[in-house]
């Protein structure tokens, strides 16, 4: 466990991250957020879904406020910069966040049946040379300590099967899909391609409190997004670029896509 300060450079994907998330589709990062933000988030989260007319209209969304801190945390950027796009220029990111919802998951609280993501297309996982290509990519931060039996479990590999998934292998079974714990402040960043499951939350003494957002290549979309601009307007410069258009080249006007404005937003 680590503590990753907002301001620090972010470090690149490491060998070893490279070789887990080819392997189980998926890493875990702990404990890397500071705790003055961490707090923030998970007071945010809270009043996203308890109390959301006690915000701004403009601050209801899980990437206004403390939120937006999270798009481009250092503790992830080496990560999305290996697995999506390197920036194009020192500018402009080569991600784009298209989508995020806040959790809040009580004892007994049963969360999303297993699924998964595209596995063929530009969205799917590959490797190709040693590179890996993972088109759609969620990251969760946990903002609660997880134990066994909490969190998301993954079913690791089955990003890259050679074969479908067994129909009994569709819900959750924990002989077969990993389970993690963390402590709060932790990320885990995985593949859309793998079947992944929100299990039944057992911790009687917290809440899960987490914040899902999702990752694509600046040339590639899924989601379509749901964000004013006025959230995307209280963003710095840079961290403006992860919801730019979709696109890679202007030839009309010789112009790369490395900015955001308003005519240049994701739709």
């Amino acid at each position: 466990m680590s503590v990753v300060p907002r301001s620090a450079e972010p470090a690149p994907m490491s060998e070893e991250q490279k070789f887990l998330f080819d392997l189980k589709g998926w890493v875990l990062i702990p404990g890397v957020l500071e705790p003055d933000l961490l707090e923030a988030l998970r007071q945010h989260v809270v009043k996203l879904r308890k109390e959301a007319e006690s915000l701004p209209a403009h601050e209801r969304y899980s990437l206004a406020g403390p939120g937006q801190e999270l798009i481009d945390h250092p503790a992830i950027v080496g990560v999305l910069r290996e697995i999506l796009a390197p920036d194009p220029d020192p500018s402009s990111w080569g991600f784009r966040c298209e989508s995020s919802f806040p959790m809040i998951r009580s004892v007994g609280q049963q969360g999303s049946a297993a699924h998964c993501g595209p596995l063929v297309g530009p969205m799917a996982y590959r490797m190709v040379n040693g590179q890996i290509w993972s088109g759609l990519t969620r990251v969760a931060w946990e903002l609660s300590e997880v134990k066994k039996g909490g969190g998301t479990p993954i079913l690791s590999g089955s990003h890259k099967v050679a074969f479908p998934v067994p129909e009994r292998f569709r819900e959750f079974d924990p002989l077969v899909y990993e389970e993690y714990e963390c402590p709060p402040g932790s990320v885990l960043i995985f593949s859309e391609s793998c079947w992944h499951v929100g299990t039944e939350w057992k911790d009687a003494d917290q809440d899960r409190l987490a914040i899902f957002n999702c990752y694509c290549s600046y040339m590639a979309q899924f989601h379509k997004l749901n964000l004013p601009e006025e959230v995307v307007a209280a963003m710095p410069p840079k961290r403006q670029t992860a919801f730019r258009g979709v696109w890679g080249h202007n030839f009309r006007d010789k112009q790369p896509n490395t900015y955001y404005d308003e005519t240049n937003r994701a739709l």
